[in-house]
């Protein structure tokens, strides 16, 4: 007998509801675990190259981030399930946008704290972007997504795609992809690297594209993570060994959640700079969201379920806009944590409650 069956003839009102708590409960647990991995990856592709140096503080950042995105949307969205974080598309324009803050400075000269001046530009950015999405959401303009042609949306997600692959590559061999790196794709440990990295993109594909359980896809990262240190123990590769190889994060320090910067990094600040990082901050701005109203389509679609758009868009503004002033980034509402939902389910039992995410 089916569960809803068990719980409409057979339960009692507070065993049905016992059931359904647990529901959310495991269904919490599944989105933090995969919240968790992608906020790993995501500061691993920020702060990369130039700025690995000080990925403990994008680490925190990232959690930061997604800890305030969370907060709001979980308060306030018209969609009681959502969840809000970073975003692969949201990440890699940012990542894109830390890279040409940090070539600039470098290119100045390098200066005595290279993350201070990269953060303020990111902080604008976040900060420029909270108030598009809350100026959207007082004019109600949500509804402007149907004027964007396809051939736009299918450029920009093209676009990100190639942002996502180059930086995924730029986090395995620390170094940019371009003409002059590609050489170095082809030697050794950089092939092994980029195998294992395709074997587990593959995985992931295989089990979005055909799998339904909600515990899959945190499932195979563990399971990936468990296989390659039986790979290091099979080969007699040690842990300072296969760190030095770049396999595995350095251990990070620990770090404060506090800006790393004052109001003197704001004023020795090269703001002559910025006109030529206005495509970039741009960019930050229109693919936040582009990504906000995307997500929050595909999430109506496949619960069937309607979304205020101009109450989202605020939402999601204010929490950008606090984000940056206390040294978060950009984040939006994510459509990887909603993928288990379905129509079926969500026309079944859908009343507010983020259980769909085991039933599904």
């Amino acid at each position: 007998m089916s569960l809803k069956g068990v719980a409409g003839s057979r339960e009692s009102p507070r065993a049905s509801h016992f059931i359904t708590q647990a529901n959310d409960l495991f269904a919490g647990i599944a989105a933090s675990i995969m919240t968790v991995a992608h906020g790993l990856s995501f500061a691993a592709l920020i702060f990369s190259a130039s700025l690995h140096t000080w990925l403990a503080y994008g680490i925190a950042a990232t959690f930061m981030t997604t800890a305030i995105a969370a907060s709001f949307v979980a308060a306030r969205s018209s969609l009681p399930f959502a969840i809000a974080a970073p975003d692969g598309a949201t990440a890699a324009v940012t990542a894109t946008l830390a890279a040409k803050v940090a070539q600039r400075l470098i290119e100045m000269g390098p200066p005595d704290d290279l993350l201070a001046p990269v953060m303020i530009v990111v902080a604008l950015a976040t900060l420029l972007t909270g108030i598009l999405l809350f100026s959207l959401g007082l004019a109600r303009a949500g509804g402007a997504i149907r004027f964007i042609p396809y051939p736009v949306i299918g450029g920009f997600l093209s676009a990100t795609g190639w942002l996502m692959v180059s930086g995924a590559i730029s986090v395995i061999t620390d170094e940019r992809l371009t003409l002059w790196t590609a050489p170095a794709l082809f030697e050794q440990p950089t092939v092994g690297q980029l195998a294992a990295a395709g074997a587990a993109a593959v995985c992931l594909y295989l089990a979005v594209r055909r799998g339904k359980n909600p515990f899959l896809l945190p499932g195979i990262l563990l399971a990936a993570a468990v296989l390659a240190h039986v790979v290091f123990a099979l080969t007699g590769t040690s842990l300072g060994e296969a760190l030095r190889l770049g396999w595995t994060f350095k251990a990070p320090t620990a770090v404060g959640l506090a800006p790393t910067w004052d109001f003197g990094d704001v004023r020795q600040f090269p703001w002559r700079i910025l006109p030529s990082l206005s495509g970039d901050i741009f960019a930050v701005m229109f693919v936040t969201a582009i990504t906000m109203l995307l997500n929050t389509t595909g999430i109506e679609l496949a619960t069937r379920r309607e979304a205020e758009l101009g109450r989202e868009l605020k939402t999601l503004g204010a929490a950008n806009a606090v984000a940056g002033l206390i040294g978060g980034y950009v984040s939006c509402i994510s459509l990887a944590g909603q993928r288990w939902y379905t129509p079926q389910a969500a026309a079944a039992r859908f009343a507010g409650s983020p259980s769909l995410l085991l039933r599904s």
